[in-house]
Parts: structure tokens; sequence; C-alpha cells
């Protein structure tokens, strides 16, 4: 819950126009789980039990840099 709050935060999504963010909560007693798709089809599957809130933004926020930094080099690669 802290991790949907962080990520649906004003501040947030001013970021990022294209960020969707869908929540799914289920009452089944299953482990809490965080599933994010990226534009290029990839995924990050979080397991929320084993985690925390800090871990779960760090490793998101690694990852889109890590993406970010690839897209980057593509572009570099492509200009004269």
């Amino acid at each position: 819950r802290k991790f949907l709050g962080c990520i649906n935060h004003k501040k947030i999504q001013a970021t990022n126009r294209n960020c969707e963010v869908t929540a799914d909560v289920r009452h089944d007693g299953s482990e809490p789980l965080v599933d994010v798709m990226f534009a290029d089809g990839e995924r990050l599957i979080m397991k929320g039990a084993n985690l925390t809130t800090i871990e779960m933004l760090t490793a998101l926020g690694s990852r889109c840099n890590a993406k970010e930094l690839v897209e980057e080099q593509k572009s570099k690669k492509k200009s004269p």
C-alpha cells in the first residue's frame, strides 16, 4: 500500500505522463505482488512480503535508470 501511495503521488506522476498505474487489490490472503510492465514488454515482478517500500522503489528506479541509459546509448549511435 505504501509503494502504491508513493507511485501515485502527483509529483511522481508528473515525471512521466505516459505511466499508467493500475491497482488490483485482492483480499484472498495471497502474497502482496507488484507487477510492472514496461513499454518495451519487459516485466519487473516484486514480492512485497519480502521487500520494504524503499527496496521496491529502489529496484524500480534502478531498472528505469538502466532502461534510460540504454535508450541514450541507442540515440547516440543513431546520431552522426
